[in-house]
């Protein structure tokens, strides 16, 4: 609570703390103090127009301070007191979180801080000290989002798709015979330097994956993606002397998307757990995730993978272990006394995933070997090409992309380790990649923007008809700092296609503009449609989705298809450029409804009173 301020609301609660808070010292010369003033009142009614020198006061004894201590009437706290205390004890463990760098944590703790309120047996618009408590958490906890997009500590443009393979879990194969058939002639005329077998499991995959439509994308998506990666992984499996057909350990797991994460918590093409990567050198911190780099997370799963082959003597059994951990295939092992995974499977021993994955990365290898003979004629996408640069000091990514006018997107897909807008503070060394010919243009043009200015500088291609005034009257700067940073005079023209140096102040937590304004809101009534979630409302609404749940008493975030919701909304909002929903309708509420409720009032520096100043390093 401490680290924004005390609310008004929190007088009574201090009082009763008082013990807690305040030494014996204190009451003693409070008690002293009211004695003395006791005393001096009947001299103060009688006018003494002469000052008298006013005796020292007697040292009252301590045992004196038992009864009037007795006397005080100290209340209990009530539900709601404890209710609220609870909110902000959450509220400050999640700016601990935040500080510490650990934003998932930070997030989890605000969204339990106001989800104690939402989930109570109160209705917060029925109490008053409730509702000033939850539009306090939900701004603060704004103004810590805004500050943590305004310096680069979220990266939203991670579009994290399902791992592929789960998508099989449970599913039953059926075998043609006409495809056993042709499976097991290729079986006989393919090379391989794993060993790939023909049975009624493989069989009745490949059987999926031609019959099937989620079959057919699934491996029409491994065979297209394969070629990105593959001089990258085959390089490394020839490095530690491991067959090269485990490549399509990595094509069943992830389709080759560093971004596919599992619902377990798994990343990245090879699809590391948190702890594995870690054990294998896979760095994890506020700034990178390094299971999502293609390059590093191929090395260390090809270590890894060779550990297991070498525990177990089997590839079908490390294939196994790498999917369900090595304990669990261990613990099979030694309950059946089978050391085979055909076995183990038949005698289900393993988990229902495991059953399925060996088979599943063996139909894969079979098809990726001749996918004509399997009805797949796909190209494979062309390797993987960048320039790599080192880039010293923490650059954000918005800027290196207007400075080699390539999209924003594509230094995150060349990227994908990275979790923020900028590249590491941590790390003077990190290696950058761009796109492949821009490392000449960076390197110039980087070197025209101060170190410490590059988290907030951006970079302009000039049209046709700009000039340095609309420049610095859009951006809303200097004509004098707009020329000398790129070295112009303020009346200079400029041509278009020159490319300009954007001399952006740099902001602070404590002075951060509010995004969403706070002039009157209108009501009104939404019908949620399928695919609809609180937080695709609430952003084309320009609200938060704790107010759309307190507004409508919801309980949990899942929504009903039909349902109507009330929300309070800036009556010019306008539709989020998302898209897929700009037909929804929106009625406006009818006269005698509820008005929304208060707005929090701004405080002079532009944050809202109570709002934490300056709440993290970078």
């Amino acid at each position: 609570m401490g680290t924004r301020g005390l609310p008004l609301l929190r007088t009574g609660h201090l009082l009763r703390e008082g013990r807690l808070i305040f030494p014996r010292v204190t009451f003693i010369s409070g008690i002293a103090a009211a004695l003395v003033l006791a005393a001096c009142g009947g001299a103060e009614k009688r006018k003494v127009a002469t000052r008298q020198t006013p005796k020292a006061p007697q040292v009252l004894p301590l045992r004196s301070i038992r009864p009037i201590l007795q006397s005080v009437d100290i209340p209990k706290p009530d539900a709601v007191d404890k209710l609220i205390e609870q909110a902000e004890d959450l509220y400050s463990a999640g700016l601990d979180e935040y500080r510490a760098g650990n934003l998932d944590k930070a997030k989890e703790k605000f969204d339990q801080a106001l989800s104690v309120i939402l989930e109570s047996k109160f209705n917060v618009d029925e109490q008053d000290r409730l509702r000033a408590e939850f539009d306090k958490l939900v701004e603060d906890i704004h103004s810590v989002e805004l500050t943590s997009l305004e310096r680069g500590d979220a990266l939203a443009l991670h579009h994290y798709v399902p791992a592929p393979i789960e998508s099989f879990a449970g599913l039953t194969f059926p075998v043609d015979p006409n495809v056993k058939q042709q499976v097991q002639q290729e079986v006989k005329t393919v090379r391989s330097d794993l060993p790939l077998v023909s049975n009624d499991l493989v069989a009745g995959v490949i059987n999926y994956f031609q019959s099937q439509q989620r079959g057919q994308q699934f491996v029409r998506k491994i065979l297209e993606r394969s070629g990105i990666y593959q001089p990258v992984i085959t390089e490394a499996l020839r490095k530690e002397g491991m067959p090269q057909d485990l490549i399509y350990l990595a094509g069943a797991e992830s389709a080759f998307n560093p971004f596919a994460l599992s619902r377990a918590g798994a990343k990245g093409v090879w699809q590391f757990m948190l702890g594995t990567g870690l054990l294998y050198g896979l760095k994890k911190d506020r700034w990178v995730d390094e299971r999502e780099d293609p390059v590093k997370s191929t090395s260390a799963a090809v270590r890894h993978l060779k550990n297991l082959y070498q525990m177990f003597g089997d590839w079908y059994l490390a294939m196994a272990a790498y999917d369900t951990g090595a304990i669990n295939v261990q613990r099979a092992i030694e309950k059946t006394g089978y050391a085979d995974f055909w076995t183990l499977r038949k005698l289900h021993a393993l988990p229902k995933e495991t059953e399925n994955y060996v088979p599943i990365i063996l139909a894969t290898a079979l098809i990726a070997k001749d996918p004509k003979a399997y009805g797949f004629d796909l190209s494979p996408a062309p390797p993987l090409a960048t320039d790599q640069v080192a880039v010293s000091a923490p650059t954000d990514l918005r800027l290196i992309a207007q400075l080699i006018d390539h999209p924003v997107e594509e230094l995150i897909q060349l990227n994908p380790s990275l979790l923020r807008w900028t590249t590491p503070a941590n790390n003077p060394q990190f290696v950058l990649n761009l796109p492949p010919g821009t490392r000449e243009t960076y390197e110039k043009a980087i070197a025209s923007i101060p170190e410490d200015k590059r988290i907030w500088w951006r970079a302009h291609k000039v049209e046709e008809g700009e000039t340095l005034p609309s420049l610095a009257r859009k951006y809303r700067i200097s004509r004098v700092a707009l020329a000398e940073s790129n070295h112009l005079d303020t009346n200079s023209p400029i041509l278009a296609g020159a490319r300009l140096v954007i001399p952006m102040a740099p902001k602070s937590e404590a002075t951060l503009a509010r995004v969403r304004e706070r002039g009157p809101r209108r009501a009104f009534r939404y019908r949620i449609r399928p695919g609809d979630t609180l937080e695709l409302i609430a952003d084309r609404f320009d609200v938060t989705p704790y107010q759309i749940r307190r507004w409508n008493n919801l309980k949990t975030s899942r929504l009903v298809a039909g349902k109507t919701l009330r929300l309070y909304a800036a009556s010019h909002v306008g539709y989020s450029p998302r898209g897929a929903h700009r037909r929804a309708s929106r009625h406006p509420v009818q006269a005698g409804k509820k008005a929304p409720p208060p707005e929090p009032s701004p405080s002079k520096t532009g944050a809202t009173a109570g709002t934490p100043g300056p709440v993290a390093a970078r």
